[in-house]
């Protein structure tokens, strides 16, 4: 539950994992691992982030690989574990190249499913589209995810010679001995660091104590927008900007909050709907939680219409997932 009637936005300059010593950083973070004093940079900035619900714009891991046993540097998973057995000839790992085979020896285990797509992705596409289904007046239109890249795109953006230093050397942590391979040129850029930055963040937060779930901005700004028309990135970005700081400041309204008005960039537009969505949803909507052994955990707010929508309906062809009812997310 909320504890203020403010929202405050911080950011942490990823940059800085590469400078030494890092910058405004208390000595006792640095000199272990980039995640480790990512994890110290995070908690610097906000304190209260043990036990708390944190909400993560980007995948867990590439979709080709196994989240379970993702593996760190130290040898031991994600929670302490020991390190586990490369994993065997099973056929979904048999198909994969000479780039997954090393990650297999360095602990990085593929993900059976992995052909298929993201499970998550199926799930969340589904839910929209019972939703709009449901809701003959739903202003929901169909959810478009750019879909999660495999190793070998991370492989090949870590591995140019471009590779910006604080990304390289998360992706040294994330991934390690793994990165040896050949994973040709690359392709794309933006939403690939993105990602490497999002799965360090997934490592450095569990490591604080925080409860992580993945979450999708546009998403929540369409299912809490209630009349407002949201325009798309696409169009430029002052209209898209404004367009999303009146979704903003009407449901700051409804739950009175103060919504900051230095919001001047579509990322802070992003993790404000994050926070403020999952508030409400808490005080009179609902949340819906996807869990995937492989992927992770997913988690979308429901604003009150949709919520009693779908409370009414049958959602067993969604996916399996928790549906946290009206006042009961947590």
């Amino acid at each position: 539950m909320r504890d203020s009637q403010h929202l405050s936005l911080a950011r942490v300059n990823l940059r800085d994992i590469a400078r030494a010593p890092a910058a405004n950083l208390s000595r006792s973070y640095l000199g272990t691992n980039a995640i480790t004093l990512l994890g110290g940079m995070l908690a610097e900035r906000v304190s209260a982030l043990r036990g708390a619900i944190v909400l993560v714009d980007s995948p867990r891991w590439p979709s080709d690989l196994d989240w379970s046993k993702a593996i760190s540097r130290d040898g031991c998973g994600r929670n302490g574990e020991p390190r586990p057995r490369a994993a065997g000839g099973s056929p979904g790992q048999s198909r994969r190249g000479t780039s997954l085979r090393s990650a297999r020896r360095t602990g990085l285990i593929a993900a059976t499913h992995a052909e298929r797509g993201r499970g998550l992705d199926v799930a969340l596409r589904a839910l929209v589209s019972n939703l709009r289904k449901w809701g003959p007046n739903s202003t929901l239109t169909a959810l478009s995810m750019f879909p999660t890249p495999p190793m070998r795109y991370f492989g090949a953006h870590l591995n140019t010679t471009t590779c910006k230093p604080h990304l390289r050397m998360l992706g040294q942590e994330l991934f390690g001995e793994a990165l040896n391979g050949d994973y040709g040129p690359p392709s794309g850029g933006i939403f690939t660091r993105f990602m490497i930055a999002g799965f360090a963040t997934y490592r450095a937060l569990e490591a604080i104590g925080a409860e992580v779930y993945e979450c999708y901005p546009d998403l929540q700004f369409r299912l809490w927008c209630r009349g407002h028309r949201l325009f798309s990135k696409k169009k430029g970005r002052r209209p898209a900007l404004a367009s999303r700081f009146r979704v903003l400041s009407a449901l700051a309204r409804r739950l009175g909050v103060s919504c900051p008005r230095q919001i001047q960039r579509l990322d802070e537009a992003d993790a404000a709907i994050l926070a403020l969505s999952m508030i409400a949803a808490q005080e009179y909507g609902a949340s819906f939680i996807f869990e995937n052994s492989f992927e992770g955990r997913f988690i979308v707010a429901l604003d009150q219409p949709e919520a009693l929508r779908f409370r009414q309906r049958d959602a067993s062809d969604t996916a399996p997932a928790h549906f946290l009812g009206m006042n009961g997310a947590h």
